[in-house]
């Protein structure tokens, strides 16, 4: 574990604000109860931060993470650093894999790999968790990978307060929702006050605004509310509340972003019996 806090501070010491100290950093344990252990095996290449090679041929792709300025020819500090600690941590270790409980859906990308969280056998360390922790990650949950999705937020929060890695940096902070039209056709997490929610053609839109035709709007379809209700959430009484979302933002009547599952979503006020059915 030293080896990953010296590496990381050489690192880190280009976009933090203070030091990171071996006792100022809690290595995430997560919890795996909704997930599915696979197998376990031996890490012989970091490919990118979100790919992992391992001794047995397979690709693991890192379910969960988003890095912003990832990109494959030129990326930026935080990828760099996220791969270096990647390689510093796992590079000839021994990994234990979970993944969806359901064999038929969320353990495969497109490119073959298989989707998955990591846990370093020899210390239990959750590898996505620790990358959240530092602060040069953030959540990025699918309709089809959500289970350790309120597990990430509560880490990316607690790096934000902190201030760690993107946090510390203006150009990754969460934005306001009147800001999101400047940001059209990238991922971002958003955060406001919902002026109103209705029901149209089988969809519930959540604006942003007095001008739904210009001001930001977030949906959810029918099929996709019902996601929200069987965790006891009801997108439909946010009325006045505050709240943050997160995903690709689109051009529809200004910025405009679709909710496919509940851990894209972040209340930012006390639930209570009437944010639930």
């Amino acid at each position: 574990m030293i080896k990953i806090l010296a590496i990381f501070s050489i690192l880190a010491s280009l976009f933090y604000s203070q030091p990171i100290y071996a006792q100022d950093l809690e290595m995430p344990i997560g919890d795996f109860s909704d997930m599915r252990k696979t197998g376990s095996a031996k890490v012989s290449e970091v490919v990118n931060p979100l790919t992992i090679k391992l001794e047995d041929g397979r690709f693991i792709h890192l379910a969960g993470l988003n890095f912003p300025d990832l990109d494959f020819y030129d990326s930026g500090e935080l990828s760099i650093t996220a791969m270096a600690i990647l390689d510093d941590f796992l590079k000839g270790q021994k990994v234990t894999i979970y993944q969806t409980k359901s064999a038929k859906k969320g353990r495969e990308n497109r490119m073959g790999h298989h989707i998955a969280h990591l846990v370093h056998s020899g210390n239990d360390v959750w590898v996505q968790g620790l990358l959240l922790s530092l602060g040069v990650a953030r959540t990025r949950t699918t309709q089809y990978n959500p289970e350790m999705g309120r597990q990430m937020l509560r880490l990316e929060d607690q790096a934000r307060e902190k201030k760690s890695g993107m946090w510390n940096m203006a150009e990754f902070q969460v934005l306001t929702h009147d800001l999101a039209e400047n940001h059209i056709g990238s991922y971002q997490i958003i955060e406001g006050r919902v002026h109103n929610a209705s029901m149209r053609k089988n969809k519930l839109y959540l604006n942003f605004g007095n001008n739904w035709r210009e001001d930001f709007t977030v949906a959810i379809s029918s099929f996709n509310l019902r996601k929200f209700t069987k965790q006891k959430i009801n997108p439909q009484s946010w009325n006045g509340k505050n709240i943050r979302v997160r995903g690709w933002l689109e051009s529809y009547n200004g910025a405009y972003m679709e909710l496919d599952h509940p851990e894209r979503f972040e209340p930012l006020f006390e639930m209570h019996d009437n944010s639930t059915p």
